[in-house]
């Protein structure tokens, strides 16, 4: 009673899951923190020498970092969904957000786990920093292959180009800069940099939002979300900027469309996806019938004062990978069974956009509503679980494009507690992390349950969300 009383709640329907979303959040970052600091794995890439993340060396086995981070991941659902309906009771948890902090803290000071993106980060940032061109240099093929960042990326990425805007290949040059040539210092720089953009969102937010159910809930899903947190911050993803600035342009908004228009550029010149932001922006200010020229204005130039030097220094071939990359087909997504049945991957991009479209006729009239802010964040919303449920490339990271509008937005319980349960078995699915160093058991466990379970979750919650959808606009109709 003693944690919970001092974040904010005294007593009432409330404490048993509050309790239990502190309890089982503070398992889900501590489970994730013992894999990071017991040094390279199966989950964690080994960073090399330098200042920097800290860990032990210890080298543990695969078998049991997987279940680790699994008991981690199962443990960051609970607590989440815990959370959703403690704050649907009231709760409001003020001073466990200094919690959330700690563990933030705790995240960055130790190595990234569950991928080895931070070290195509790393690359693709020296690769800019020492002037060559990370959009058409691969990291295998700079400096002969011999640079000592460049040259620890790991497999299959050691031979790709980056896929990454160039706001964010920007952003990857300077964390380069400060790194030099150790990984481990340059891949800290760049968790710090997260961290940062973390914890400016959070103090903006708190800012923003007036009433305290709304600060409630943004805490809950974005700031103190176990799964964000580790998943997200923990890997070291470039997700965590481009969310973090997405959530700042629909926070600013209103009343600073500039500076707006600048954040929106830093998620969209960062990830392309990140449009659905924008997109629910602008049909936000349009229902509110902002005519005023100058808003407009503001908004775009902020944009466009990122975005045209960003791209004008990355070059016309900025996004080649990514339009190479919308023919992948991960694991874990509602597409693999039809693409291994023999379904051509030219109905991928269509298949998808139809996918959006069906969402987006089911929850538009049920999440656009409310003030201007929960219309943009509605809006986003819905482009983003549709573009999420129907993409053929999907990781649990990429799902900061949603989580950020959803805790703005006014989102029905059971949508929520669908959105929760898919993030959570998605991540589980992606657990170590690496695609070696495993053993041949954890290999047949971990691959097996992504290739043979992962696509039927996609499934469930694409359906689902058709169902919950058709229920809640009948209501909403009635």
């Amino acid at each position: 009673m003693t944690v919970l009383r001092a974040a904010g709640t005294a007593g009432g329907p409330a404490v048993r899951p509050a309790r239990l979303a502190v309890a089982a959040g503070a398992v889900c970052v501590l489970g994730w923190a013992v894999v990071a600091v017991l040094g390279p794995s199966a989950a964690v890439p080994d960073l090399g020498a330098g200042f920097g993340a800290l860990d032990l060396g210890a080298r543990p086995g695969s078998a049991l970092v997987t279940v680790l981070l699994a008991v981690s991941v199962l443990a960051g659902g609970v607590g989440l969904g815990a959370g959703v309906r403690a704050v649907h009771r009231g709760w409001r948890p003020r001073r466990a957000l200094l919690l959330a902090a700690v563990a933030a803290l705790v995240l960055t000071l130790v190595p990234p786990v569950g991928s080895a993106d931070h070290l195509s980060y790393a690359a693709y940032g020296r690769i800019a920093a020492l002037g060559g061109d990370p959009y058409s240099q691969a990291p295998d093929a700079f400096a002969g292959g011999t640079d000592p960042v460049a040259s620890a990326v790991r497999d299959p990425w050691r031979s790709t180009t980056s896929v990454y805007g160039p706001v964010g290949g920007l952003l990857m040059a300077a964390s380069s800069l400060a790194g030099g040539t150790s990984v481990r210092t340059t891949v800290w720089a760049w968790q710090v940099l997260l961290l940062l953009v973390w914890a400016a969102v959070a103090v903006l937010a708190h800012r923003v939002l007036r009433e305290d159910a709304a600060r409630a809930r943004f805490a809950v899903l974005w700031t103190a979300n176990p799964l964000l947190l580790t998943v997200g911050l923990g890997g070291a993803h470039a997700d965590v900027l481009a969310g973090a600035a997405a959530v700042a342009a629909l926070l600013l908004a209103r009343d600073r469309p500039g500076w707006a228009g600048v954040a929106l550029a830093v998620a969209v010149g960062t990830k392309l996806p990140y449009g659905a932001v924008g997109v629910g922006i602008v049909v936000a200010a349009l229902a509110a019938r902002r005519a005023r020229p100058g808003w407009w204005v503001r908004g775009a130039v902020g944009a466009l004062v990122v975005l045209v030097p960003a791209h004008l220094w990355a070059g016309p071939h900025a996004y080649d990978q990514t339009r190479t990359a919308s023919r992948y087909v991960s694991l874990a997504t509602i597409w693999r069974p039809l693409v291994d049945a023999g379904v051509p991957r030219g109905v991928l991009l269509p298949g998808m956009v139809a996918v959006v479209a069906v969402v987006a006729v089911l929850w538009w009239p049920v999440l656009v509503r409310g003030d201007e802010l929960q219309r943009a964040a509605g809006a986003g919303a819905v482009v983003a679980a549709g573009y999420l449920l129907g993409a053929a490339y999907e990781l649990p990271w990429y799902d900061l494009l949603l989580w950020g509008p959803l805790a703005l937005a006014v989102v029905p319980g059971a949508w929520t507690g669908v959105l929760v349960g898919r993030l959570t078995l998605l991540a589980v699915a992606y657990v170590p992390g690496l695609v070696d160093g495993m053993s041949p058991a954890v290999e047949a466990v971990t691959l097996g349950y992504r290739r043979e379970v992962g696509p039927w979750v996609a499934w469930a919650a694409l359906l689902l969300t058709v169902f919950w959808g058709l229920r809640c606009r009948r209501r909403v109709a009635s």
